[in-house]
């Protein structure tokens, strides 16, 4: 059962506005809260179970969108949003986006976010020891980054805040995300849909031509920075993915394979879903994604 509703898309938005989630029957929340400077995205909500003091689970949410877009109450949220049903505390956040903000801070955001829940995890009832970080598209790219460097100093700015505390966590989920930019690049016109437009919202994101710049773009690829240390990972993705190659997520999980052996990656490939399928959503995957987490949160 669902601990939300939804709110068709506002037509006003465009042809890529997503449905919103209704969060108001949800009865422990923190909307809105201001995890590191001035700018109104740099916010987050935290959604609690409806009884215990916890400390709970905690599963830390980011909405995908391109790099451009996206909200943090978007249906992207419904992924996880049933944890609170599950005894998970469920975190989602907001971050700045390209073209106005560039790589690395969107990362940098994330990894103040996580670092401003493990300081105030007592305040809202969180396990600090318990992090998992995923997130969809674009956003499974910050969970995976996140936790690929995480505690790296070349990867931070502690000015944003809490910076005696670790933003490490010890489980990611990433859905049919994007790993390679470079690679991204180069097969976006390959996989589109006929009549599909395709954008290169990778350089928006980076603000140079990342095919010119591979020197630079070794610092955005997550597989050039997993070590043994790297948490347990879930990666799922369609085979007909039209917009992410899918072959990105067939390169995350060799690497991790690779890196820290079979025993610390699974990955779900399904042959016939697009990008963003909303079959990613049904019960039987939901049960799927949750006894991933249980297995490494709750042991």
């Amino acid at each position: 059962m669902n601990v939300f509703k939804i709110i068709p898309p506002d037509p006003s938005q465009g042809p890529m506005a997503l449905p919103m989630l209704d969060v108001s029957g949800i009865k422990r929340k923190f909307l809105d809260v201001p995890y590191a400077g001035d700018s109104p995205r740099q916010k987050l909500d935290i959604y609690l179970p409806e009884e215990g003091d916890g400390p709970f689970p905690t599963i830390i949410f980011m909405h995908g969108g391109a790099f451009l877009g996206g909200d943090k109450r978007d249906f992207q949220l419904a992924y996880v949003l049933n944890g609170i049903a599950r005894g998970y505390a469920v975190v989602s956040v907001e971050q700045r986006l390209a073209p106005d903000t560039k790589f690395p801070y969107p990362l940098f955001d994330f990894k103040a976010a996580i670092r401003f829940l493990r300081a105030n995890a007592a305040k809202y009832l969180l396990d600090g020891n318990r992090f998992a970080s995923t997130g969809t598209s674009a956003g499974a790219y910050f969970a995976v980054m996140a936790a690929a460097t995480q505690d790296n100093p070349a990867f931070e700015d502690l000015k944003m805040g809490n910076e005696h505390y670790s933003n490490k966590v010890q489980a990611v989920v990433a859905w049919y995300g994007l790993y390679d930019l470079i690679m991204q690049v180069e097969l976006a016109e390959e996989i589109a849909q006929p009549g599909m437009p395709v954008i290169n919202f990778v350089d928006m994101f980076m603000g140079i031509s990342a095919v010119d710049n591979p020197g630079i773009m070794y610092f955005t690829n997550p597989l050039n920075f997993i070590t043994p240390a790297f948490p347990p990972i879930l990666i799922q993705a369609g085979e007909k993915d039209q917009v992410v190659p899918f072959q990105e997520s067939v390169i995350l999980y060799e690497k991790v394979k690779e890196i820290c052996g079979a025993d610390r990656v699974e990955f779900d490939a399904f042959p016939d879903y697009l990008h963003g399928d909303p079959r990613f959503n049904d019960p039987e995957n939901e049960n799927r994604v949750f006894a991933f987490l249980d297995k490494h949160l709750k042991k």
